[in-house]
């Protein structure tokens, strides 16, 4: 009797699923970027376009629910599950989103988004206080690294070519944006840990989101903001919540074909590839500092999510 050696190829679409993953939200940073670059957008709609795609492809996911998992918990059976999601929404769409335009005009790219990608790290810290998750040595390890990262990545962009003259309001803006992402998981997770599913939890969230805020601009006397904004940056923010989704819909096949670690691990490299993508398509600054830091932050990240 002789056993198969034959590769896993379930595990390998799994990793090119989560590539494809990086380089979606790494290309969607880009666009982002674009549009705030030269334009004072209103931070307030530039999340609601955003967030349209990935609300539309939840809702359409959701709606197959009870299809693709009998037993499905509606999200609206108790208001305590309700109010998780609506949560979830208000730290994600209402507080992160818009604070994350903002670090990405004052700062670039190369500044906000290693440090927004430190929420796998803040998650785990959230995770361990309120749902009694374990927190080892290494991911305690990993977190203090990538806080070294982010001083690597501080020191040298005051060495380099600043994007503004308030770019190091970009780090704490990130970080804050970063905290509302890692909070907003651990809401979710709390909901879907009682039988929601996931793409009815994420529907619920940005539906909510996009409401608060489009209400927001109402009361503000700003709803005439989408007329009075260039198509181009329509553009720009669409685009880059399609590659939003895409990614969503990438990394949440990975899952399925390969291990957590491994797709997470992989989706990782989207805090590297966005400053390089930035540096190359935008001419934005990248000394050789800043890419330790960003290196740095990468490995920080890694550990904890391999953990």
């Amino acid at each position: 009797m002789t056993t198969s050696t034959k590769p896993n190829l379930h595990a390998y679409q799994g990793e090119v699923w989560a590539l494809a993953s990086a380089f979606s939200y790494a290309f969607s940073t880009l666009f982002l970027r674009v549009a705030v670059r030269d334009y004072e957008l209103n931070y307030l709609m530039g999340t609601v376009l955003r967030a349209t795609p990935t609300f539309l492809f939840a809702l359409a996911m959701g709606m197959r629910a009870q299809t693709r998992a009998a037993g499905a918990v509606s999200p609206f059976s108790d208001w305590r599950l309700a109010a998780l999601l609506v949560g979830y929404g208000v730290a994600t769409f209402i507080v992160g989103n818009p604070i994350y335009f903002q670090a990405l005009q004052i700062g670039g790219v190369a500044v906000a988004t290693p440090v927004v990608g430190t929420m796998a790290l803040w998650s785990a810290l959230i995770a361990a206080v309120f749902l009694k998750q374990s927190l080892t040595l290494k991911m305690a390890g990993g977190i203090l690294v990538t806080v070294a990262g982010i001083a690597l990545l501080g020191f040298g962009q005051l060495g380099g070519q600043a994007i503004s003259a308030e770019w190091w309001l970009a780090i704490p803006l990130a970080l804050l944006t970063a905290l509302s992402w890692s909070a907003s998981g651990v809401l979710v997770a709390a909901a879907m840990a009682r039988g929601v599913d996931r793409f009815r939890a994420l529907a619920v969230a940005t539906g909510s989101g996009i409401l608060l805020l489009n209400l927001a601009l109402l009361l503000g006397g700003d709803i005439s903001v989408y007329a009075s904004t260039p198509l181009r940056i329509h553009a720009a923010v669409l685009a880059g919540g399609l590659l939003n989704a895409m990614a969503l819909v990438s990394v949440t096949t990975a899952l399925s074909l390969t291990t957590v670690a491994s797709a997470t691990t992989i989706n990782s490299l989207q805090i590297g590839l966005a400053p390089l993508l930035a540096w190359l398509v935008l001419g934005e600054g990248l000394n050789p500092l800043m890419v330790a830091g960003v290196t740095v932050i990468v490995i920080g990240v890694i550990v904890v999510q391999w953990r």
